[in-house]
């Protein structure tokens, strides 16, 4: 395992820590894993997580739920060379790895990401006569 994936992990498994995630979300973790087919999470196998992949696609994950499953994993024991597989890919297709999406990007690892380029209708600009002091922005 890289020492990037080492970190990952050990992310993971702080971030599952941190969550102590009750009951419903242990029924939720156990439900996919049980889709999946993976009887024990310390002895999964790469097809194992690609099934498991599959079963969250289908299942449309939000992002929050994939980082606290892979996180659940983590803390129950799941291989190493799982882990790094589950980081390391690229389910949607879009050229980020799951790790990319779920710590840096911020995106659902489950579906594409374009980048939206900024149409000329999209810029704003003030023009020098208008008064900037009166006008409300809006988020």
């Amino acid at each position: 395992m890289t020492e990037t994936t080492q970190l990952q992990v050990q992310e993971l498994a702080r971030f599952a820590q941190e969550q102590d995630f009750n009951q419903q979300y242990q029924q939720y973790f156990r439900d996919v894993w049980e889709e999946a087919g993976v009887k024990d999470i310390s002895k999964m196998t790469v097809s194992d997580a690609e099934q498991t992949l599959k079963v969250l696609a289908a299942s449309e994950a939000s992002p929050q739920f994939v980082k606290s499953l892979l996180a659940q994993a983590a803390i129950d024991g799941a291989p190493s060379q799982v882990l790094e597989y589950f980081l390391g890919s690229d389910i949607d297709g879009d050229g980020r790895t799951l790790a990319q999406e779920i710590f840096q990007d911020g995106t659902n690892p489950l579906e594409p990401d374009s980048p939206q380029p900024i149409s000329k209708t999209q810029v704003v600009s003030l023009s020098p006569t208008q008064d900037t002091e009166d006008m409300e922005w809006e988020i």
